[in-house]
């Protein structure tokens, strides 16, 4: 059976633990990699956070040890600190052996010292600052101005760029691929993240159809302008954007289902017929807000549909696409609300 890969993180008095925290706990949580820290003699240091950390393994034992990605930390200490060189042989046998490196902010600094980022594209936390804290640095014409870059086998980042630089770390150690990862990381890496809550109820004018995949596009361009035109002509006061809830529809273009589009309304009162006007229960969902194109809509919702596989929540058969925004000349300015409703636990 094959090993396990192994993740080694220095730790010493003062680092910053934000900046590998995030790559370690999904390393930790969700692949087989194995996360090992150890400090230069094996013995408790304190972080810059003021957390005690014990670690696993001294520098010696990680000399010794076969190590997929070594991470460096920054910190307050690591770049003028001499004590530091003693690791300077396990990072010279990491790079020579074509495995992975991964520093960050201050700890890019240390190693430019030394001659590590004087050949290959990298960045730091700033190109002027870093060859203050490097005064040996002579990489300047391959510095990058970018959170976090990737070089051979050599991973760089600023100090404030702990999501850019779990990801390169991801990238580099092919796991992305790995769904509960990416669904994971996706809460930090991908803008806005799923949200549950109790949508509250909904004073609604509509217009009920019941259409497959394709009467439902050609809908598209005419039954918002027929909603506003009717819900004006009944003397409603409209509250908020066109919307259109779907009930029981599977995605599948054969399927008939009711889609309800209408606009929200300052109070219930008469209206003619096809049209209804009622108050919508409120329900518990799961939603999302989608930028951009409605043809990139299948992406919000399959980060919706992840959550709630993962989770193991069932859903209703009833979801909301609210239209805060719309341009079909500029679709890119597009925001779009979604709202699946689910069983609450």
């Amino acid at each position: 059976m094959k090993a396990p890969r192994k993740c080694y993180v220095y730790v010493y008095n003062q680092y910053s633990d934000w900046e590998p925290a995030l790559a370690i706990y999904g390393l930790s949580n969700f692949t087989d990699v194995q996360v090992v820290t150890f400090s230069l003699d094996g013995q408790p240091i304190t972080s810059g956070g003021n957390v005690s950390v014990t670690p696993q393994q001294s520098l010696s034992q990680a000399l010794d040890a076969d190590i997929d990605l070594l991470i460096i930390p920054g910190g307050a200490t690591i770049a003028n600190n001499p004590e530091h060189n003693a690791i300077l042989p396990l990072i010279r046998k990491q790079l020579d052996n074509g495995r992975l490196l991964a520093a960050i902010c201050d700890a890019t600094a240390f190693i430019g010292n030394h001659g590590f980022l004087d050949e290959v594209p990298h960045t730091s936390n700033d190109a002027s600052v870093l060859k203050i804290l490097a005064p040996d640095y002579k990489g300047q014409a391959h510095y990058k101005n970018q959170p976090a870059v990737t070089s051979g086998n050599l991973i760089t980042a600023s100090g404030t760029a702990m999501v850019p630089f779990t990801r390169e770390i991801y990238t580099a150690l092919d796991l992305l691929g790995n769904q509960q990862l990416a669904f994971w990381f996706g809460f930090f890496a991908d803008g806005p993240a799923p949200e549950f809550s109790q949508v509250k109820p909904l004073t609604f004018f509509y217009r009920s159809y019941e259409v497959n995949y394709s009467g439902m596009l050609a809908l598209v361009r005419t039954a918002a302008r027929e909603i506003y035109q009717q819900a004006i002509a009944a003397g409603m006061e409209i509250s908020g954007p066109v919307e259109w809830h779907y009930h029981q529809f599977d995605g599948k273009p054969e399927t008939v289902f009711r889609l309800d589009i209408g606009v929200p309304v300052t109070t219930v009162g008469p209206v003619p017929a096809p049209y209804q006007c009622e108050v919508l229960p409120g329900f518990d969902g799961i939603s999302m807000s989608h930028k951009g194109g409605w043809d990139k809509l299948g992406e919000t919702y399959g980060k919706l549909l992840g959550a709630i596989n993962l989770l193991g929540i069932k859903m209703t058969g009833y979801n909301r696409e609210q239209y805060f925004q719309y341009d079909f000349q500029q679709p890119d300015q597009n925001i779009t609300n979604i709202q699946i409703g689910v069983v609450k636990p």
